[in-house]
């Protein structure tokens, strides 16, 4: 829907389909994927639409594959800062102990470096526990040593996927310089062994999810 040009992978591993899925690709449901790894059954994704073969969601030879298979967005994002925490130790623990005592899911983390004798904690949660996050938060400000909470809900997480990237060193940085050359600022930065996801402002998100497919799926053999 925002990259007029991308293709149909023949396959993809169960594992990176369910970061995709997970990161607001929105092709299939986590579950599902879930249960066709445990079980090793392949799962094919079909158009209700046509006839047309699928991709096929299966365990991979990762062997002579393509780095990053996939870009997706999610929109369903908010960041929060809490700022001038005592710099500590315990801060960390009693602020997500809080949260997970109210339910509330913990994406993105990033903590400064302390300075002065103080520190900020910026994090990253669903839209629709943003407000809770918040109150939680605002109430417990003494308790945590904290001076203010900020929190920003204009924002998108934009992701790359794909087994391959663990074992090919320079694939962030290729991420970063297709944002870098589309004139788009990185405001957090997660990493795994499958995936690299920044936090952009969400009216970048679509310029970045092309600029990024444009840099990886335009130069890479399928």
């Amino acid at each position: 829907r925002i990259v007029k040009n991308a293709k149909k992978l023949d396959s993809i591993s169960f594992d990176e389909m369910l970061e995709l899925a997970s990161l607001g690709a929105g092709v299939l449901h986590n579950r599902s994927v879930e249960l066709a790894k445990k079980y090793n059954v392949n799962l094919m994704v079909r158009s209700s639409l046509n006839n047309n073969p699928g991709t096929v969601v299966k365990e991979e030879n990762k062997m002579e594959r393509m780095i990053v298979k996939g870009v997706a967005r999610d929109n369903d994002v908010a960041r929060i800062s809490i700022c001038n925490i005592e710099d500590k130790p315990g801060m960390a623990f009693k602020v997500f102990s809080l949260l997970a005592s109210k339910k509330i899911n913990v994406d993105i983390i990033l903590q400064s470096i302390g300075r002065e004798g103080k520190k900020d904690i910026s994090f990253t949660v669903s839209e629709n526990q943003l407000d809770a996050a918040v109150a939680v938060i605002n109430d417990n400000l003494d308790t945590i040593g904290a001076e203010s909470v900020e929190y920003n809900k204009d924002i998108s997480k934009v992701s790359i996927v794909g087994s391959g990237m663990v074992s090919n060193p320079g694939v962030a940085a290729k991420m970063f310089e297709a944002l870098y050359e589309a004139h788009i600022n990185i405001n957090m930065i997660s990493t795994s062994e499958t995936k690299v996801s920044v936090l952009i402002d969400r009216a970048d998100a679509e310029n970045a999810v092309r600029a990024i497919h444009a840099k990886f799926m335009n130069n890479e053999s399928r």
